[in-house]
């Protein structure tokens, strides 16, 4: 291994480590891709969550740790085309995004996964984390989220070492460019050969020489002493000398040497340790936060800023946010908050959901995890929490809820209009043939305004379009019917009403009126005034019309639904050059969701 991999190696080694610890410090299911998509770092919780715990050391895993991946609808999602790897192809984040996990064992689980790339320092996107919670069951403060390591207690730092072979007589015979380094020396080939006794200490040269012959005649020794660079500096170091046999015979010294006097790189290399670490908090798309023992904060991300619709003040404790309610709407003040309660009864609290106030007055449901911290000696010295904002789960709970009652609403009404059409066709149509034709035809007229209704997720629909898919079998080439009016927005009560009169219409036309001639003809009008509309149903050049004896039950359907559906009227004028019908009504505005109340 080259001096330079030597030391990249190291380097590299402590951030692993110290990115490990940061997760396992996470209160949540947490791991981190490169920008390749490796999967470089993971916590206990992925591992929980995915059942199963992959091998970094093959390097085979990619944008996600786990056994297989399903899109919400069942469908098999590859990790290529997981959100983890869309964030990493355009940089953007992902939030509140859904992905069913199957483990190896059977079992599966809905994970919420939220991502957030990061850049290195040039910009570029250098990775991304994903913090994803287990929402199979709806109330998701059952899931165990527990931290259990202290806050950024395991952080690591490993010194550059100096790798050495030096021959018996004390000439250098190979250095690394660490040990290069700390000499001053430009390369190797400038030092090949050199003295190193020239290079200790005046004062620590016997010993050092000593203890080299001990070495090289085939001793395992550890001793410090004083390293003068090319320079002139001095640095404390600590060595570790091996015999290691040369080719002609001869045994010289391996040693690694470590400089333990440059306390100054050893706080520079912590502090940026802490900013990287700091920088993956702030890279997390879920609030978190840290307080001292008495609950002043300490540390808040950008998530936590955003959750609480403001920056927390020097002298806010427990909780940034404006104002905490209980979720029966009661006030909770911030020292009874879980994070108070978790650091007064020095536990975390868990299983716990409450609803922030922001400064404008919205307000969001979330799940707290506090956790307090505690040194080496079991002293409590502060808290971290993570608050999980769920105001996602809660609404695609009421609304999968509003989905479920408006399903039974619908399904009741329309078996109620069909067992109308079937008692009210067979009163006027004795012959069972008679009966099944005309009975299909308004079964059939009143699925094509279900379809309409169903394409527009049942946020009502165009007044063009139903009379259009009503009268849809009779037209051909230019059409028999002219359509002049304005954009209409119709309720799903109003549709479907409106389809069924123009079934009705268009099949009174193709039996009597102009659609049972070849030159017949049909024009449709209609106005609107707010919620106020008129319409007029005009037919010519069919046979004469004459005015019927009785009113037929296509008749009587559209007087009583436009009665009693639209709250209007309707006439029937029996001119001789065709049939005219006018009708007026009311017709509510009703785009989604309030079409999920129905009449």
């Amino acid at each position: 291994m080259s001096v330079q991999s030597i030391s990249e190696a190291a380097t590299s080694s402590a951030e692993a480590l110290l990115s490990a610890a940061v997760l396992e410090l996470l209160p949540t299911a947490a791991y981190v891709c490169n920008a390749e998509g490796l999967v470089v770092g993971y916590n206990r919780r992925a591992v929980e969550l995915w059942g199963r715990a992959p091998d970094l050391e093959t390097r085979q895993e990619f944008f996600c740790g786990s056994h297989r991946l399903r899109r919400p609808d069942g469908t098999i999602l590859l990790h290529s085309e997981c959100p983890m790897a869309d964030a990493l192809a355009d940089g953007q984040p992902r939030r509140n995004l859904e992905v069913v996990i199957d483990r190896p064992d059977g079992t599966s689980c809905v994970g919420l996964v939220n991502i957030r790339p990061f850049a290195d320092s040039s910009g570029r996107v250098a990775g991304a984390v994903n913090c994803f919670v287990d929402i199979s069951n709806r109330k998701a403060a059952e899931v165990d989220l527990a931290t259990r390591e202290a806050f950024l207690r395991a952080v690591v730092e490993a010194t550059p070492e100096c790798v050495k072979v030096v021959a018996p007589d004390g000439a250098l015979l190979q250095m690394n460019n660490a040990g290069l380094a700390m000499i001053g020396a430009a390369d190797f080939d400038s030092v090949d050969g050199a003295d190193v006794l020239s290079l200790i200490a005046p004062e620590h040269r016997r010993d050092w020489l000593d203890r080299h012959q001990r070495v090289c005649w085939g001793e395992e020794l550890s001793w410090e002493f004083d390293l003068l660079s090319l320079s002139g500096s001095r640095r404390h170091m600590s060595t570790a000398a091996v015999p290691l046999p040369l080719p002609d015979g001869r045994t010289a010294q391996l040693a690694i040497t470590r400089d333990i006097s440059d306390f100054r790189r050893q706080q520079r290399a912590l502090e940026e340790s802490e900013r990287r670490a700091r920088g993956l908090l702030e890279a997390l798309p879920t609030a978190v936060y840290t307080t001292n023992r008495e609950g002043r904060i300490t540390f808040f991300n950008q998530a936590a800023v955003e959750l609480w619709g403001k920056t927390p003040e020097p002298d806010d404790y427990w909780c940034g946010s404006w104002k905490i309610y209980n979720t029966d709407g009661s006030l909770l003040p911030h020292d009874q908050c879980p994070m108070a309660v978790a650091l007064r009864e020095e536990r975390p609290i868990r299983n716990a959901e409450a609803v922030l106030e922001r400064p404008d007055g919205t307000r969001t449901p979330f799940l707290p995890f506090p956790t307090p911290l505690f040194d080496p000696d079991g002293q409590m010295t502060g808290a971290v929490n993570m608050m999980v904002d769920i105001s996602f789960q809660k609404e695609a709970e009421r609304r999968q809820q509003l989905l479920i009652n408006e399903l039974n609403h619908r399904v009741k009404n329309c078996l109620a209009t069909v067992q109308s059409i079937a008692l009210q066709t067979h009163r006027s149509s004795p012959d069972p043939a008679a009966f099944r034709k005309a009975f299909d035809a308004r079964v059939v007229a009143l699925s094509r305004a279900h379809d309409i209704l169903t394409s527009n997720e049942w946020s009502g629909c165009e007044l063009a379009e139903v009379l259009a898919g009503a009268l849809a079998p009779y037209e051909n080439g230019a059409g028999p019917v002219t359509y002049d009016g304005p954009v209409l927005h119709l309720s799903p009560t109003a549709g479907l009403t409106l389809a069924m009169i123009a079934h009705e219409l268009a099949t009174n036309a193709a039996k009597y009126g102009a659609l049972a001639h070849p030159d017949g003809r049909i024009s449709i009008a209609w106005a609107t005034d707010g919620e106020a509309f008129s319409l007029t149903w005009s037919e010519h050049g069919g046979p004469a019309v004459t005015p019927p004896q009785t009113a037929g039950f296509g008749t009587r359907l559209i007087e009583r639904s436009v009665q009693a559906d639209l709250q209007g009227a309707v006439e029937f004028l029996y001119a001789p050059a065709g049939l005219v019908c006018r009708l007026s009504g009311r017709t509510p505005q009703a785009p989604w969701p309030a079409a999920l109340s129905m009449n």
